[in-house]
């Protein structure tokens, strides 16, 4: 069967239903000024450093503190088998209460970072070892930063998918990309969100219409991951597309619906995050699964959007 959106990446897929309103990003839209090649390369070394410090933070201080110092206020947190969480405060509540005897490692991978370096995302791979579990649950992240007056990065959505093994020694990562200033000018935040938010939308029907494989292949930028069920990342359009098709069974559907994003002022990078559902028969019955994804999006030179980053987690199971 196919990987639930992996399906929205991750075959362990198992959904929960997303919150509600759209969030915007608090930019306004006067033009901004272009980095030079020295300070997009800083920013995006920051932006690594702050991925890795984070890291840091949760191993030695656990992941209710070392989240909570890190979040903007608004902040949404995506782990399998729980509601999304949204804003700093109830994310620490909500970290506080899990278990004890769990512990969160982070091993970053890359990150890239928009034409102004206002926003950023990272990715990684990540282990949940839990003291109770005979095994260790391995995982992928995606993260979306942003980046405050001072300078410093803040983490404004943050998704765990999981993964059915562990990380490689020597991973296979996109080639890096080239600074996008030419895409640089004023760009509304709030309507660069709702372009995203239509392109998800069409993205969505596309896959009702003609199969998530097509969808994934079609929207997705060259350099675009998804983070997969296995120990690597899924890279480029033609590898995710034969990554969806595998597995595949005839009269499945995958369907999906942004419910909030936020975008750079510079108008080239955001994201957004929806609930996903997918049917499939399964001996006579219907196989229902439903679930959350981040998607990260790139403004392409023709003016369109297309992902660099996708990654589910799953739902909370329904209440009996």
């Amino acid at each position: 069967m196919l990987p639930i959106r992996q399906l929205r990446s991750s075959p362990l897929v198992i959904g929960v239903i997303i919150g509600s309103a759209s969030w915007a990003a608090p930019h306004g839209n006067a033009q901004q000024p272009g980095l030079s090649a020295a300070e997009y390369a800083a920013a995006r070394v920051q932006l690594l450093a702050a991925d890795s410090a984070l890291a840091r933070a949760i191993l030695s201080k656990g992941e209710e503190p070392g989240f909570s110092s890190t979040l903007t206020d608004d902040a949404l947190y995506l782990e399998p088998g729980a509601d999304h969480v949204r804003g700093k405060n109830r994310i620490g509540t909500f970290l506080s209460t899990r278990s004890t005897k769990r512990k969160l490692s982070i091993r970053p991978a890359f990150g890239e970072i928009s034409a102004d370096g206002s926003v950023g995302y990272t990715v990684g791979w990540t282990t949940l070892g839990d003291s109770a579990a005979a095994t260790p649950q391995y995982g992928k992240y995606i993260a979306f930063w942003r980046r405050r007056p001072d300078g410093a990065w803040q983490v404004e959505v943050w998704n765990r998918s999981r993964a059915a093994e562990p990380p490689p020694s020597t991973p296979a990562l996109p080639a890096r990309q080239h600074q996008r200033t030419a895409q640089l000018r004023a760009v509304d935040p709030v309507t660069a969100t709702r372009q995203m938010r239509s392109a998800d939308s069409a993205f969505a029907a596309l896959s009702v219409a003609r199969g998530a494989a097509p969808a994934f292949y079609q929207y997705a930028a060259p350099q675009a991951i998804a983070l997969g069920s296995g120990k690597d990342f899924v890279i480029g359009p033609a590898a995710i597309r034969d990554d969806q098709a595998a597995g595949a069974v005839a009269g499945q559907t995958l369907d999906w619906t942004p419910v909030a994003g936020g975008a750079s002022a510079s108008g080239d990078l955001g994201w957004t995050v929806g609930e996903f559902r997918f049917t499939a028969p399964q001996e006579g019955k219907t196989l229902t699964v439903a679930g959350k994804y981040l998607t990260i999006w790139s403004r392409m030179p023709d003016g369109s959007w297309r992902y660099v980053a996708d990654g589910g987690s799953g739902s909370a199971p329904p209440q009996s």
